[in-house]
Formats: structure tokens, sequence, C-alpha cells
């Protein structure tokens, strides 16, 4: 376990856990259709998408609420002296719930432990203006605008940077 909150813990995501990080991405509709041009992923895209994490270095993980058991959304980082956050997403129903500002605050509290001397996103900027907002409330600068590459569409997005 990478660490835990009181209602939460997030931990290294498995090919067992496939099925429930397909219902994560599946229930983020707007952001599959603006990121990926797909209404749906599939188990095989999950398990493809956890390998290729692992092999650029970044630690794939599932949110787990401690309650029930059930991921409720998945986490993407690497550690470092410059942490990078490549991916929160919590499930879409439960968003507007504070949820992913405390698995933020929870991760930003691992990095320090981790020595890292900041955080780095890259954010999305034509998708959804409250992702933006987020991260800007949460200690975020903008830095550089960049085309981001993922499943083989090119997506404006920024840098953003906040120092720990």
């Amino acid at each position: 376990m990478f660490f835990e909150l009181k209602d939460f813990c997030i931990d290294l995501a498995e090919s067992k856990d496939s099925d429930e990080i397909a219902e994560v991405y599946n229930s983020n509709k707007q952001f599959l259709k603006s990121h990926m041009n797909r209404e749906r992923v599939t188990n095989e895209w999950i398990l493809q998408e956890l390998e290729s994490m692992k092999e650029a270095g970044f630690y794939p993980c599932k949110i787990v609420e401690t309650m029930s058991g059930k991921i409720i959304g998945i986490i993407d980082f690497k550690a470092g002296e410059e942490a990078y956050l490549s991916l929160l997403m919590i499930k879409d129903d439960l968003k507007g719930k504070g949820i992913g500002k405390l698995i933020f605050q929870s991760f930003e509290k691992y990095a320090r432990s981790q020595k890292s001397k900041c955080i780095r996103i890259d954010v999305v900027t034509d998708y959804d203006n409250s992702v933006l907002d987020f991260w800007i409330n949460n200690g975020f600068v903008k830095i550089e605008d960049i085309k981001l590459n993922w499943t083989e569409k090119t997506l404006p997005a920024v840098i953003m940077r906040k120092y720990l």
C-alpha cells in the first residue's frame, strides 16, 4: 500500500482489478470522448495501459473504499524529486463530494515523505474547465502550454507544478 486515508487506501493496481478499473474509466464518458474518441474501454485496454504505465516508470494505482472494498478511482504517478501525477480519476457519480481533493492531499503528503520538491501534472485544456480550476485551487501554477499525445490523439494541455 502506498498511502491511506480514513476511508480509502491507495495500492498498486493488478490485472485482477481490470474489470473495476474499466468501470471507473467507463463512468467518465466525457473524459473518454474528449481524450480518446471512445465511448468505452475494454479490460484488454486496461491491462495494456497498466503495463505501459509500469514500463514508463509510473505506479498505476487503485483507490479503494475501505468499507466496501470497491475500487472507486485510479491514480497514476511517478515518485522522485519531481513527483509526476499522470492521472487522478474518480468514478463519475462520486465527483463533487471532495473525494478527489482528499486523495490529492494524501498524495501530496506521500510525495513530501518521498522527498519530492514539487509535483507536476499535465492538464488537457479543451476538456472541462472545472478540472483546471481544481488544480489551481489546490496550489498548482501553469508553467507551459504543450501538446499531449495519448492513445493516438494530440491534445492541447498545460504543464502545471506545485512546489512543496
